[in-house]
């Protein structure tokens, strides 16, 4: 376990760790009134029961819980040693970060044994030996990245994690990328490409990016037409909107400005 030293100016950092650790022999605990931070505590070896908004389930190895501060619950070993490791954090941004990752709380969260997540204690306490003192913009760092981790590689109720979504669609990504040039492409050329419904892509494609496969496509080449404009300034916007994909050059122009809140002239202008 490391008590990390808290100033007051970790405490003005977005988000800073107030206690990690990891327990070879994890005793009960029993917080009625809860943990005045956020806690997240997951299973490294054997199994311990977990009891928190009425709800009793079982952390098993690449389980975890994340709470929010002040959530009444209670944990016991069903196996002997039932291993953990856990953060306490919190921060000004703390539940602004959280939230807008779509992180869940109080609900298990699994990931597979070969992600970045199952080897996290093993990394954290080598770091923590390694540094004097692991806190400060470090710990936030390092917070903010095991944060990250948790929403690329986590799974909950056994649906994929965003990271297998990402992975699903990564050729699609690369054909994108290769044929944005082309007008003629729809939601049914993509749809074909990746081997999916139209409704099943928007659903995959939301999921991994906010956005519908038609949005991604003007967006990456709303952003080719930025290269354009920064990088080659002989070429005129006319030129440009058809190199990126559009038919006529007043549909490039309302795109961007829609986009950019400027015009693609103003954007050269201004890079």
């Amino acid at each position: 376990m490391k008590q990390m030293l808290v100033t007051a100016l970790d405490r003005a950092l977005p988000v800073y760790i107030e206690l990690m650790g990891w327990n070879e022999w994890q005793e009960e605990f029993d917080r009625p009134e809860g943990y005045h931070c956020y806690h997240w505590l997951h299973t490294t070896s054997g199994e311990g029961q977990f009891e928190c908004s009425g709800t009793t389930v079982t952390l098993a190895p690449n389980q975890g819980i994340l709470l929010p501060p002040h959530v009444p619950h209670r944990y016991v070993t069903l196996s002997h040693p039932w291993s953990t490791w856990y953060v306490t954090f919190n921060g000004n941004l703390a539940p602004t970060i959280v939230s807008s990752l779509g992180l869940p709380t109080s609900s298990v969260i699994t990931w597979e044994p070969d992600s970045r997540l199952a080897k996290l204690h093993r990394r954290s306490r080598n770091l923590a030996q390694s540094y004097l003192n692991f806190n400060g913009m470090d710990g936030s760092a390092f917070l903010y990245r095991f944060l990250m981790d948790l929403k690329r590689y986590g799974q909950v109720d056994k649906q994929r994690s965003h990271s297998q979504h990402s992975l699903r669609l990564m050729p699609l990504f690369r054909f994108m990328e290769e044929n944005f040039h082309n007008p003629s492409i729809g939601l049914a050329n993509l749809s074909d490409y990746a081997g999916l419904s139209s409704q099943r892509l928007n659903y995959l494609f939301r999921i991994t990016s906010g956005m519908s496969p038609y949005q991604y496509l003007i967006n990456l080449r709303i952003q080719k037409a930025k290269e354009f404009l920064i990088n080659d300034k002989t070429l005129t916007i006319k030129s440009i909107a058809s190199l990126v994909g559009f038919l006529d050059a007043s549909h490039f122009v309302s795109t961007f400005r829609n986009f950019e809140n400027m015009t693609p002239q103003r954007f050269r202008e201004l890079n």
